[in-house]
C-alpha cells in the first residue's frame, strides 16, 4: 500500500512530536504528500461570548505553534491546515476523506480536543468514522532505532475472515516495501462460534496449525512469514506476542468474526492500543 497522502493531527503538544516525526518518516520513504492537520475545538452554541473570544485565542495559538511547529521539521515541505469543530475524531476523519488522504497518524497521548483520542471512546469514534486507515504512534522510551525503512518487523493477527485476509495482505505490501519481517498470529481463544473455515469446527492445535498455514497459502503473500498460534485472549496475544516478537508495528482490521466481531466495541481495543509498546495500523473495513 504506497501511502502517497498522509494525515497527521497535532495538537502541538511534546507528546504529538513523535507521531508528526514517524509522519514525517513515512511522507519521505513513501513520497508522499504530508498535511498537518489541528483542530479548533467549538465550544457549545449556548456559550456564544465565550467561544468567540476562545476561537479568537485559538486561532492566535494556532498561528504560533505552527510556525514554530514548522520551524522544527526540517526542508520537509507540509501542508499546515486548521478546521475548527465541536468533535475532534469527526473532523479529522472528515478532512481526511475531503482530501484524499491515504493514511492518519496520530499520537497516543495529548491535551484539550485530542487528550483521551486513543484512551476510550474517543478513539473508537475516530476509527468507527475514518474510512482511512488510522496509525497510532506510541512515545519511545529511549532512544529509537535509526533505521531508513519506518518499520522493521510487523505482526498481523488474522481471524481467518475476510477483513482480516486484508489486512494480512496489506502487511505484507508493507513488509516487502520496507524490506522487513512478517509475523501472522492466531489466537486460539475465539468466543462464539468456534470456527475454522479451512479445516473443521475442532480447536484443536493441529487443526488451528493447518487452518492458518492454509490460509496463508490463499492470501498469497510475496514474503515468507513466521507463524504462531496462541491459546490466550484475543488481546493478551497481540500484546505478548508483539512483546516477545520485538515487533514495532501491529497491523490489524477493523472488526473480524467469532470473538473479534467487537474488537472495536469494547474493553480489547483499549486493551491492545494502550498496552500495547509499539505503533498499531488500522485498517478500515471495506
Amino acid at each position: 500500500m504506497p501511502f502517497k497522502t498522509i494525515l497527521h493531527a497535532t495538537d502541538f503538544s511534546d507528546a504529538s512530536l513523535p507521531a508528526l516525526e514517524q509522519a514525517r518518516k513515512l511522507a519521505r520513504h513513501h513520497k508522499a504528500e504530508l498535511h498537518v492537520l489541528h483542530v479548533e475545538v467549538l465550544l457549545e452554541a449556548r456559550y456564544p461570548a465565550l467561544a468567540v473570544d476562545t476561537l479568537t485565542f485559538q486561532r492566535e495559538q494556532s498561528e504560533q505553534q505552527f510556525r514554530a511547529l514548522l520551524s522544527r521539521t526540517g526542508d520537509d515541505e507540509i501542508i499546515q491546515a486548521t478546521v475548527k469543530h465541536a468533535r475532534v475524531p469527526v473532523a479529522i476523519a472528515e478532512y481526511a476523506e475531503r482530501n484524499r488522504i491515504d493514511l492518519i497518524v496520530v499520537g497516543s497521548h495529548g491535551y484539550s480536543g485530542i487528550d483521551r483520542l486513543l484512551m476510550g471512546s474517543e478513539a473508537r469514534k475516530l476509527i468507527r468514522h475514518a474510512t482511512t486507515p488510522v496509525l497510532v504512534v506510541r512515545p519511545c522510551d529511549g532512544p529509537k532505532e535509526t533505521t531508513e525503512a519506518p518499520y522493521s518487523h510487523l505482526l498481523a493477527p488474522v481471524d481467518f475472515s475476510d477483513a482480516s485476509m486484508v489486512a494480512l495482505q496489506e502487511a505484507d505490501k508493507l513488509t516487502s516495501l520496507y524490506a522487513g519481517k512478517l509475523t501472522v498470529l492466531h489466537s486460539l481463544d475465539v468466543v462464539t462460534p468456534t470456527h475454522y473455515a479451512y479445516a473443521s469446527n475442532n480447536t484443536q492445535l493441529p487443526l488451528a496449525r493447518q487452518a492458518l498455514s492454509q490460509f496463508i497459502t490463499d492470501a498469497v503473500l510475496t514474503t515468507e512469514p513466521d507463524q504462531i498460534l496462541s491459546s490466550a485472549s484475543a488481546a493478551v496475544s497481540i500484546l505478548e506476542t508483539a512483546e516477545s516478537q520485538g515487533s514495532d508495528l501491529i497491523v490489524i482490521a477493523r472488526s473480524g468474526m467469532s470473538g473479534w466481531q467487537r474488537f472495536f466495541v469494547g474493553s480489547t481495543t483499549e486493551r491492545v492500543l494502550n498496552g500495547a509498546t509499539c505503533d498499531v495500523l488500522v485498517l478500515p473495513t471495506a
